[in-house]
């Protein structure tokens, strides 16, 4: 009833397609637009969750300890559809896909072995969160139902944008980029919209066992699938 009124006084048209969505609870993406999206299943890696046919265990990369964290999920596969419904949701003020963005994530959460209560969204520094009016990572939180952190960590460095950035690029652009101010819990689950190389995750895992933190888990809403992974 509700939905009907809204409609009619405010249609709400798909940011993919352009079909009108009907049902609020989708945000602003239709059903079938939704459908597109694939999540990412078994075989992957055992630590970093990397989805790959040939891994039985644990991957090149987290046999090689390049991993800091102690173990990552993601959601969803960093398709063509995802990558437009993100980019509407963090460049375009569409926050009505948080949630159902985070329903995605609470799922992988309840489904695979994540251990720890307290949520640290990965934080922006201030003067991106200020243009932006919000952070993404944290949006995406409010749906997982755990206590969420978002003071703990800080970046306190205004680090350039990521993308282009060849891998060793990103991990010596984050070099530093974050502290920590309090009490570390023993086990963190560390939040982001999308996991590309694990540069932005793997300092914060550093900067946080450096802290006092036994364990670090990583839960992403997207995970971009990468050539030449072992």
């Amino acid at each position: 009833m509700i939905d009907a009124i809204l409609n009619l006084l405010f249609p709400l048209a798909c940011v993919i397609c352009g079909s009108p969505v009907l049902e609020r609870r989708w945000g602003a993406a239709c059903p079938s637009c939704w459908a597109k999206v694939t999540p990412v299943q078994p075989p992957f890696c055992i630590q970093c969750g990397v989805p790959a046919p040939a891994i039985e265990t644990r991957c090149g990369a987290c046999r090689r300890g390049e991993h800091v964290f102690d173990f990552c999920r993601s959601a969803l596969h960093f398709n063509d559809t995802l990558r437009e419904i993100i980019h509407h949701f963090k460049y375009s003020e569409r926050v009505s896909l948080a949630r159902p963005l985070g329903e995605w994530m609470k799922a992988c959460l309840e489904r695979e072995s994540f251990q720890g209560d307290v949520v640290l969204p990965v934080p922006l520094h201030r003067s991106r969160e200020r243009h932006r009016g919000f952070n993404q990572a944290e949006l995406l939180s409010r749906s997982l139902g755990r206590k969420i952190e978002r003071r703990l960590i800080r970046r306190r460095k205004n680090t350039p944008t990521q993308t282009g950035l060849s891998k060793a690029q990103r991990a010596a652009n984050l070099a530093g980029a974050f502290e920590v101010s309090g009490r570390v819990p023993e086990c963190v689950i560390v939040t982001d919209d999308v996991y590309t190389t694990g540069s932005t995750v793997n300092e914060i895992s550093r900067t946080l066992k450096r802290a006092g933190a036994l364990r670090v888990e990583v839960l992403t809403l997207a995970r971009v699938q990468r050539p030449g992974l072992e």
